[in-house]
């Protein structure tokens, strides 16, 4: 008898334990439950904070048959107008209505004009609100165009060995001919509105641009693509004096000049050079 307590006195031991061990993981279940529970019934009450009055509450382009509505941003007191593609327009007429008992500025909801400099160069277009809670705001105007990338072929096919112009002589007419990948984007195929929406530029190695006064466009069944014409006598510099005494300057200096184009709100630059050079 002796020899058989012990196995049965341990075995009492081990089942003790194992009760316990049980307990434990029992009554550390329904506490973890119990957080569990408190955190997600937990009600946290915000302080209200009534709407400021100083707001815009409608924005939209009115010169232009397609509805153009700005997206109002209150809290980060921005305006985004998107214009869609297809759509040049060069200067913008906006309708801004407030919200009641607010104020815009007096003559802040003018004409936005030069819209391919604004594309080009930037600018801010701001509208001051005050409204008699005494409350304030100035929302910024974003405009974007969804107008596509340009796709142009270089003129120049080798980087190394550039297409070379002469601009020795007043009388050499050099036109620089840069076509696009498609038959009419993005010239619109008036001569008279293209003027205003195109742009272009040479830029040498260090960043200096030279600008055209002129950037002709042209869209003609004859051309299986459209392209643009850049006159090198019409460089900005290049043709100076009197009308009846023309003087004409070695501007740009002869060397490798990369063709900066710019059409409404999109840009590219070719990414072989042309050259210029001059044997006089």
């Amino acid at each position: 008898m002796p020899v058989l307590l012990v196995p049965v006195i341990f075995q009492i031991k081990m089942k003790n334990q194992l009760l316990t061990t049980h307990k434990f993981k029992i009554a550390t279940g329904l506490l973890l439950s119990s957080l569990y529970l408190n955190s997600c019934t937990k009600t946290e009450i915000q302080p209200y904070e009534p709407e400021s009055m100083a707001r815009i509450s409608s924005f939209k382009i009115v010169n232009t048959s397609k509805e153009v509505i700005g997206a109002i941003d209150n809290d980060a007191k921005t305006i985004t107008v998107t214009l869609p593609e297809g759509l040049y327009m060069t200067s913008l007429e906006p309708e801004i209505k407030v919200a009641t008992g607010a104020t815009l500025k007096q003559g802040s909801d003018t004409l936005i004009t030069n819209m391919v400099d604004y594309f080009a160069k930037g600018r801010t277009i701001q509208y001051p609100i005050t409204a008699t809670d005494g409350s304030t705001a100035t929302y910024t105007l974003i405009v974007k165009s969804d107008q596509p990338a340009l796709h142009v072929q270089e003129v120049s096919t080798d980087p190394n060995t550039p297409v070379v112009y002469d601009q020795s002589f007043w009388y050499t007419t050099n036109i620089v001919y840069i076509y696009n990948n498609l038959i009419s984007y993005p010239y619109i195929a008036t001569p008279e509105s293209d003027l205003e929406l195109a742009r272009a530029s040479l830029v040498d190695k260090d960043g200096k641009e030279y600008p055209f006064k002129l950037a002709s466009t042209a869209n003609v069944p004859s051309v299986p693509n459209a392209y643009m014409n850049l006159s090198l006598n019409n460089i900005e510099g290049r043709l100076t004096g009197p009308a009846n005494a023309p003087i004409y300057n070695k501007v740009p200096a002869a060397g490798d000049y990369y063709v900066k184009l710019r059409y409404y709100s999109r840009e590219v630059t070719l990414k072989n050079p042309i050259r210029i050079i001059y044997n006089n």
